[in-house]
C-alpha cells in the first residue's frame, strides 16, 4: 500500500492545479459579469435625474453582491469539478498501472485480508494480463506468512476497473479499486478540498 502516499499527492496536486485553472476561469468570468452590469449602471446614473442616479447606486450594490454571489457558486461548482476529476484521475492512475505492480499491490492486500480458502475474481482484462501470476505471488506470501490458505483464479470475471474481489465462500471481500479510491475519497475529501483552497 506504499503507492497510496503517492496516489494521495498526486490527487492532491492534479486537484490544486486544476482547481486553479477553475478558479481563474471563475473569477475571469465574475469580472466580465460585474463588468456588464456596472455598464447597465453606468448607463442608469447618466440618462436618470437626481432620484435616478440614487436607483442606479442601489442597483450598482446589488450588482456587487450578485456577482459576488454568482462568483463564490461557480467557485464552489468549479472546486467540486476538480475534486471529482482528481479522485477519477486516481482510479486511472491505479488501473494504468504495470502488471507488476498491480501483482505487488493486489497481492499484498490479498495477503492482509485472507482469513480462509478463496478465489480471486479479476475483470477479464486483468485477469489475461496477470491473473496466474497474482495466485502464485499471493500464495507465495501467504506461505511466508504461515497462512494455509488454498488461492485460486476464478473462472468468472469481475465487472470493476481494476483491482479484485476475494472470494471466501459466501464471502466477498471487495478490493476492487473503484472501493479503494472511493474510501480513500471519504477519508481524504476534506483534505483534497482545503488544498484546493490554499
Amino acid at each position: 500500500m506504499n503507492n497510496i502516499e503517492s496516489i494521495v499527492k498526486k490527487i492532491a496536486d492534479d486537484a490544486k492545479l486544476s482547481a486553479e485553472q477553475k478558479i481563474a476561469e471563475a473569477q475571469q468570468e465574475a469580472q466580465q459579469i460585474v463588468s456588464d452590469y456596472q455598464a447597465q449602471a453606468d448607463k442608469i446614473m447618466q440618462d436618470a435625474q437626481a432620484q435616478a442616479q440614487k436607483q442606479a447606486s442601489v442597483i450598482a450594490e446589488r450588482v456587487e453582491s450578485q456577482s459576488g454571489l454568482i462568483r463564490r457558486n461557480l467557485m464552489l461548482q468549479y472546486k467540486r469539478e476538480a475534486i471529482e476529476q482528481a479522485f477519477q484521475k486516481s482510479l486511472e492512475v491505479l488501473c494504468a498501472q504495470d502488471a507488476d505492480k498491480q501483482v505487488t499491490l493486489l497481492s499484498d492486500a490479498a495477503v492482509k485480508y485472507l482469513s480462509a480458502d478463496a478465489k480471486v475474481i479479476l475483470n477479464e482484462k486483468d485477469k489475461t494480463a496477470f491473473g496466474e501470476k497474482l495466485v502464485s505471488e499471493i500464495s507465495r506470501k501467504l506461505q511466508a506468512a504461515n497462512k494455509n490458505y488454498s488461492v485460486s483464479l476464478s473462472a468468472d470475471a469481475g465487472s470493476m476497473q481494476g483491482g479484485m474481489i476475494l472470494a471466501e465462500g459466501s464471502i466477498e471481500t471487495n478490493l476492487s479499486y473503484e472501493i479503494l479510491v472511493k474510501n480513500i475519497r471519504d477519508e481524504l475529501e476534506g483534505e483534497v478540498a482545503k488544498v484546493l483552497t490554499e
